[in-house]
């Protein structure tokens, strides 16, 4: 009887779920930076092998969130309000360049969708709903997919994952007038204008941020 083959997208989906889980515990400060990640320890604490959780350290190192410190192991990287500040900067770019590729590749639907997206993020904050920064994000995750561009939305990954640290205390009002700016310049295929609009946006979230810091009331908090 021939072997039945064993399926290697399985692997893949247990490494992303170890991922996601130990992201979660550093995100949301329950793993505290300086603290040593032992493979051993979190292999048999979450039921895979160590191989899963090496590879999934590997992935949270390129995300920077972890560090591999030769002969001594992968300790959690310290995340404060530069690192976060210097994400916003690459995410400025990065959003104005995936909303200008957007134009002229978003369909009717595709602004349908952004713009009850933008509604929905508007009425959640003004709720002060949980799930506002998780729509918030699809939203940006939309337009980036609409680029088409593959390495763009690969890239994303990285300062999408250090703004899941930071509460937005921008009026609901202001983020919901500069989301329908955006999807109406990419609506337009107005591709200059879309990207401006794209990282005028992200420059206010970052310079919120600067100002809490300037005033000492930042602390990074998981908005997972």
């Amino acid at each position: 009887m021939a072997k039945t083959s064993v399926k290697p997208v399985k692997a893949r989906v247990a490494r992303h779920e170890v991922r996601d889980e130990i992201q979660r515990r550093i995100l949301s400060g329950e793993s505290k930076p300086g603290e040593r990640l032992s493979q051993q320890s979190l292999a048999r604490e979450l039921g895979v092998a160590q191989g899963t959780v090496r590879e999934s350290l590997l992935e949270l190192q390129w995300l920077g969130l972890v560090e591999s410190v030769d002969h001594f192991g992968v300790f959690v990287d310290n995340l404060d309000a530069s690192r976060i500040c210097e994400a916003y900067m690459v995410r400025e770019v990065m959003e104005g360049l995936a909303a200008r590729l957007a134009c002229g590749n978003a369909g009717r639907a595709d602004i349908t969708e952004l713009r009850a997206m933008a509604d929905n993020i508007y009425k959640l904050a003004q709720e002060k709903d949980n799930e506002t920064a998780s729509l918030d994000r699809s939203f940006h995750l939309h337009i980036t997919e609409l680029s088409r561009n593959s390495t763009l939305i690969r890239l994303s990954q990285t300062y999408r994952v250090l703004g899941m640290t930071v509460r937005a205390f921008r009026e609901p009002a202001v983020i919901h007038a500069e989301h329908l700016r955006i999807v109406e310049a990419i609506e337009h295929n107005f591709a200059e204008e879309a990207e401006r609009q794209a990282r005028q946006h992200v420059v206010g979230a970052r310079q919120m941020i600067e100002r809490q810091v300037l005033q000492g009331k930042f602390v990074p908090k998981w908005v997972g």
